[in-house]
């Protein structure tokens, strides 16, 4: 099993007299710094003069230009989109970097993939909350913690680890625990999550449903229109995939357990399938296919949203989502 670390493991005194710099004040970002400040924590901002940065003020956080803030810092937390982040960290990060300083990653994207070279001189962590934006508030209000994927890439200072595991405590995530792990590993789980094709599986659902004569919304009700799923969901995470089956009907639970069972040759193929997507993304084939589409200026990403966009299943949701109050008619 893998190693995990809880608040008896860290110690918020390892970061005393030291800055915590935020850059990128999205979700992520504004319910860490809060977090962290809540926490006892100094905290600044780093960003342009925008949305967020209007937000962090508003806040009661002192907002800087990026360069600025990561050369106030002592620990700079990266919280960009993956896509921007080398060229944010090329241009106003790493020259901003002294000797012993700390940045801390919350995707392992880049630097798995050789996108981002860090100075040697130069801590480097990984903290990848396993919760959304807003989750990474409330649970820290709630007393409740969130789970999170560590890593410590480079140890230059020798303090790494224990810094690493007093920000986890700082943001609120070492309440619930803490798994250690790697970069590579955090970035292959994360994309495999968004590769295996949920949506497209869904939309298939609905689509055979409809050619056998079933109505498009009650379909879309079926599979996810209706919000039942997040309530099986939340069983999923409170007692377990397998364990939360004894919560359906009897039907139900031949249905999924025994009629669902695909045969043997069926579960290798899927097997093989999704090999292949792990492959794809381990071997860095999925990463220079990403930098060679954003450099392109997104044409197949383009095409493939309008073709998704313009979908039959798409109109018939909006139909649907429009009579069920969700969405403005407009």
């Amino acid at each position: 099993m893998a190693r995990m670390y809880f608040e008896e493991d860290s110690d918020l005194r390892d970061l005393a007299g030291q800055t915590v710099c935020i850059i990128g004040y999205g979700n992520q970002g504004r319910s860490q710094a809060l977090n962290m400040r809540d926490s006892g924590l100094s905290v600044i901002v780093g960003s342009r003069r925008d949305e967020s940065y209007e937000a962090a003020i508003q806040d009661g956080f002192e907002a800087l230009p990026v360069g600025e803030a990561v050369e106030r810092s002592d620990i700079t937390f990266l919280l960009v989109p993956d896509e921007v982040m080398p060229q944010v960290f090329e241009r106003d990060i790493a020259p901003n970097l002294s000797a012993g300083d700390m940045v801390v990653f919350a995707s392992g994207y880049n630097i798995a993939f050789d996108l981002i070279g860090p100075p040697a001189d130069v801590d480097v962590v990984l903290i990848a909350p396993r919760m959304i934006g807003a989750g990474v508030r409330d649970t820290y209000l709630s007393g409740e913690g969130f789970p999170s994927l560590i890593a410590v890439h480079r140890d230059a200072t020798g303090t790494a680890f224990t810094r690493m595991l007093a920000l986890c405590e700082g943001i609120g995530s070492a309440r619930m625990g803490v798994i250690e792990s790697s970069f590579i590993e955090e970035a292959t789980v994360d994309l495999f999550a968004e590769q295996v094709g949920y949506l497209y599986a869904v939309r298939r659902y609905c689509e055979v449903l409809v050619e056998a004569g079933c109505s498009p919304e009650v379909a879309m009700l079926e599979f996810y229109a209706s919000g039942e799923g997040i309530e099986t969901a939340k069983a999923y995470r409170d007692i377990g995939l397998w364990d939360q089956i004894t919560l359906h009907s009897r039907t139900s639970q031949y249905g999924q357990e025994v009629t669902a069972r695909l045969s043997s040759e069926q579960e290798e193929a899927e097997r093989s399938r999704l090999r292949k997507i792990i492959s794809h993304i381990q071997d860095g084939s999925f990463a220079r296919e990403w930098a060679a589409e954003q450099r392109a200026g997104f044409p197949e990403f383009d095409r493939v949203r309008e073709l998704n966009m313009a979908h039959e299943m798409r109109s018939a949701e909006r139909s649907l989502y429009e009579v069920l109050g969700r969405v403005p008619s407009d």
